[in-house]
């Protein structure tokens, strides 16, 4: 890899998406042969993102690593001035078990003025024809917004950070969003259940399964000032796993900072408890199980926390739908608080 070319970046102020496909073009970072990288056929990710919100979408694109976009595209739009302002990059990315390099691009755009009302035909200009188009969405699906049903339209796989807008609201827009003929949906409060997801179901038993199914009562803390959209979702999890008897009810920690899940309380017909606590600052949970003899088991379990960048990482790996995810939500549809 020492031979090859460092990243080439182009920036400059456009008219339309055709010149920018001009400018991008020029870019040619070369092999350790001295010739063009071929480009990596991985997919083509779309971000839309606010002013506050695009430099930390590029920062998490670029640690994917190996999950890396062959082309990925973060559309800004400001109503001021007119025309792309545009910075391009095309480096070579270490790819996969093979260690080849390859090709991958990042453009960074932010459309003004009348180019911001054409954004979405601005992305499927630059968008690969041959590779499957990811578009995250970070905040709530917004289905007033001309590109957004543009790019969902487009899209193989919607990705959003629904919770952004509060989860009841969230629980609403994504809803809305799942369609039979609309993209494979998901969030990534969803993709953060699942450490949480995979402890409950290693500290249940099939018998334990079928007690619960008698009428379990289920606490799920976390620390915003309402259910947030991950513990909403949970609790549709747990309804679709469990079954329409469990008794769901929601607790609030108000603290600074995104709210989280950090507790799970499970009362079993039959005398047995089970208490998940999440250690701050540790990728672990406190672990109380009490048994209908009296007896106290505690103990530490492994429950990481990812990453943004991880949470998205995993997402780019599916194209199928979803359909825990999505019995999940029809099911978070009902609990939701109106």
């Amino acid at each position: 890899m020492s031979d090859v070319r460092p990243e080439l970046a182009w920036d400059g102020h456009v008219v339309n998406a055709a010149e920018l496909g001009q400018a991008l073009r020029g870019l040619q970072p070369t092999g350790p042969d001295g010739g063009p990288l071929a480009m990596a056929a991985v997919l083509n990710l779309v971000v839309a993102a606010q002013p506050f919100t695009a430099q930390d979408a590029e920062e998490v694109i670029e640690s994917l690593a190996d999950h890396q976009p062959s082309r990925a595209i973060i559309i800004e739009r400001e109503s001021t001035g007119d025309g792309i302002d545009a910075h391009m990059e095309a480096r070579a990315q270490v790819m996969g078990s093979t260690h080849t390099a390859s090709r991958v691009e990042l453009l960074h755009l932010k459309l003004r003025g009348a180019a911001a009302d054409g954004a979405a035909s601005a992305v499927r200009a630059l968008l690969r024809s041959d590779l499957p188009v990811f578009v995250w969405w970070p905040g709530v699906p917004d289905h007033a917004d001309p590109m957004f049903t543009e790019l969902a339209r487009r899209a193989d796989r919607l990705i959003a950070e629904a919770d952004r807008g509060g989860g009841a609201v969230a629980v609403e827009a994504l809803g809305r969003t799942v369609t039979d003929r609309g993209p494979a949906v998901t969030d990534l409060a969803w993709a953060a259940l699942t450490p949480w997801r995979q402890l409950l179901n290693q500290l249940t038993t099939r018998e334990h399964l079928d007690q619960m199914r008698d009428g379990t009562a289920i606490t799920i803390t976390d620390t915003g000032v309402a259910p947030s959209l991950g513990a909403l979702l949970l609790a549709g999890w747990l309804r679709d796993s469990v079954g329409e008897s469990v008794q769901l009810a929601f607790h609030s920690v108000p603290r600074p900072g995104d709210p989280i899940i950090c507790e799970i309380q499970v009362a079993v017909p039959g005398g047995r408890r089970l208490e998940i606590a999440r250690v701050s600052g540790r990728a672990a949970a406190a672990v109380v199980t009490h048994t209908p003899d009296g007896f106290t088991h505690d103990r530490m379990m492994p429950l990481p926390e990812p990453t943004r960048a991880q949470l998205l990482a995993g997402e780019l790996e599916l194209q199928r739908r979803d359909e825990p995810f999505e019995r999940a939500l029809r099911h978070a549809q009902q609990i939701a608080p109106r």
